[in-house]
């Protein structure tokens, strides 16, 4: 069983290794290096994060019923907006879980506790003209692509199209 639950300060060291693994970092954003973070910067993100809703945290969890729930990733929103209703959205695995269907249904969890938590009009994401799997995910999970901005996206592979906006209304 899959579930997503708010971030704490316990999982500051799952944290560090996702956005310091140079793989998933460049999955998640593009870049090699650019989304590193100290342990202490993401323990100042944690407990700044209670105080504003504009942007927030959340692990994914996996409990197979024999084991203590184990993290698998983490799901973000960011540029929360009270008066147009929507957010933006991210989300990254630890490597080990690609390919399994974890992020389908951790993307499909997380829009649902959205949409039912912030009464939401718009959920919206971007990646990428590269990243594949998470364009393949993101099609699966009902977005909708709204367009593309040309060359708009550095990436330690040169500039990329930013592949912008997919949305779920």
């Amino acid at each position: 069983m899959l579930n997503i639950r708010a971030v704490d300060i316990k999982d500051v060291d799952f944290i560090y290794y996702l956005r310091n693994d140079p793989e998933i970092a460049f999955w998640g954003s593009g870049k090699h290096g650019d989304t590193l973070l100290t342990r202490k910067e993401i323990e100042e993100i944690i407990i700044n994060q209670r105080s504003t809703d504009r942007r927030r945290w959340f692990i994914i969890e996996v409990e197979d019923g024999y084991t203590e729930p184990h993290s698998i990733g983490m799901v973000t929103f960011r540029d929360f907006d009270r008066v147009a209703r929507s957010v933006t959205i991210g989300m990254c695995l630890a490597k080990e879980y690609w390919g399994k269907g974890y992020g389908t249904q951790a993307l499909r969890k997380f829009t649902d506790f959205l949409f039912q938590s912030y009464n939401l009009h718009r959920i919206q994401l971007d990646t990428f003209k590269g990243n594949e799997r998470a364009i393949h995910t993101y099609k699966k999970c009902g977005f909708v692509q709204e367009g593309v901005l040309r060359q708009a996206f550095w990436t330690s592979n040169g500039y990329q199209d930013r592949v912008i906006i997919w949305a779920f209304v």
